[in-house]
């Protein structure tokens, strides 16, 4: 017998306490084992929680036991976690399979599975899966059970290093979207993003630290370390250059340097100031008009004597900016070919044009550029969008 409507809110509130209550004192390992008890108040079973590898290749079971893989671009589940939407599939016994996407706040974390009877409605889903997203990130600091199932290959020590400082891919809100990807996962090292929403305005850095391996690595570390204490203090966009050109001259003497961007939005009014040190320039995608680049004065890099100035940038509602490495601007093929700004561009148009949200098209378009360099990890390919006002939200 289904769950009548009146008596979903109820049977959803009693899942809710129950993984709640447990969530004191439960080991990592223990989250998948807590979830299928607690959601038997909704009629559900079968219960999979599926955690996207840090590539978003594949999708990995939870269970440490379980050596299984879901393509992310081939299968139920991954269309779930690509579309951020629940996918419903005929279950055994007449019942109903769901794929529901798990988040911690925005942040993709995985997917759900859970048979029901198919009375229960979505939103009750996604209000589980929610908890279970914010259980899962809270649970990764206490234990390595989450990172290690994330993980398809060895990581290094720079990545180890990288990953550790970065925040989390994705932030979403009606006012602005931030969505980051890194590639390769597991031996980036001098590519960083950072980003900070405090109070009506938005924050965002990306550097490029000079180099490979762990002298990169540090430097990256030292800029988002430098620039996040700058930020804390009140300093304004060139005074964090400033600091983080002093920090890296400091540490590293001065032939070692970072480039990068730096940006506030005022999400109240869509006004973007913009330092630029020696970085490639960051691209403006307008609502219904032609890609094109940002004119910014490039300053000279964080630890060679850099002397930035502002640009100011309005944008309209829904427009973008996207940030990128040098291993996107100089992404080639085996053969030499370019992977080109009109080829970028139109794959952001065409990404998002089919109505994907910012984090799937960055996937996406990184993706493909790491394909036209033949899956080679010949440097490190990073990009940051930040979109204000989406009109699709």
């Amino acid at each position: 017998m289904g769950v009548e409507a009146p008596d979903q809110l109820a049977a959803l509130g009693r899942s809710l306490q129950q993984i709640l209550l447990a969530s004191f004192g439960l080991h990592p390992e223990d989250v998948q084992r807590e979830v299928t008890d607690a959601v038997k108040h909704l009629g559900g079973d079968n219960v999979e929680i599926l955690l996207a590898d840090y590539d978003q290749r594949v999708l990995v079971p939870y269970d440490a036991d379980d050596d299984r893989e879901f393509p992310i671009d081939g299968s139920a589940p991954g269309v779930s976690f690509r579309t951020d939407t629940v996918i419903a599939e005929r279950g055994a016994g007449g019942r109903r399979r769901l794929w529901v996407p798990i988040r911690d706040s925005s942040e993709r974390e995985g997917v759900l599975g859970v048979d029901d009877d198919g009375t229960i409605e979505n939103d009750v889903w996604h209000a589980v899966a929610s908890l279970v997203g914010e259980l899962i990130a809270s649970k990764e600091h206490y234990g390595d059970h989450v990172t290690l199932r994330k993980r398809r290959t060895p990581f290094s020590t720079p990545a180890e290093m990288r990953w550790g400082m970065q925040p989390p891919l994705t932030f979403t809100s009606p006012d602005v979207t931030l969505a980051g990807f890194l590639q390769p996962t597991h031996s980036i090292a001098g590519d960083a993003f950072d980003y900070s929403v405090t109070g009506r305005r938005a924050y965002v850095l990306i550097v490029d630290a000079m180099g490979h391996g762990l002298e990169a690595s540090r430097m990256a570390n030292l800029a988002l370390g430098a620039s996040r204490n700058a930020r804390r203090n009140g300093a304004s966009l060139t005074e964090i250059v400033v600091a983080l050109d002093e920090a890296i001259e400091t540490q590293f003497g001065d032939s070692r340097f970072v480039t990068g961007q730096v940006a506030t939005l005022d999400l109240d009014t869509g006004g973007m100031e913009l330092v630029n040190f020696g970085h490639p320039l960051p691209l403006l995608l307008c609502v219904g008009q032609p890609v094109e680049e940002i004119e910014c004065p490039p300053a000279q890099p964080a630890g060679l004597g850099s002397d930035p100035t502002v640009t100011k940038v309005q944008l309209r509602p829904g427009d973008s900016v996207l940030f990128r490495t040098d291993g996107i601007v100089d992404a080639r093929s085996p053969s030499g070919d370019v992977f080109s700004d009109e080829a970028l561009t139109d794959l952001l148009r065409e990404l998002t044009d089919a109505g994907l949200p910012p984090s799937e098209v960055l996937r996406q378009v990184v993706h493909a550029v790491v394909r036209h360099r033949g899956d080679r990890d010949s440097d490190d390919a990073t990009m940051l969008l930040m979109a204000w006002k989406r009109t699709d939200l």
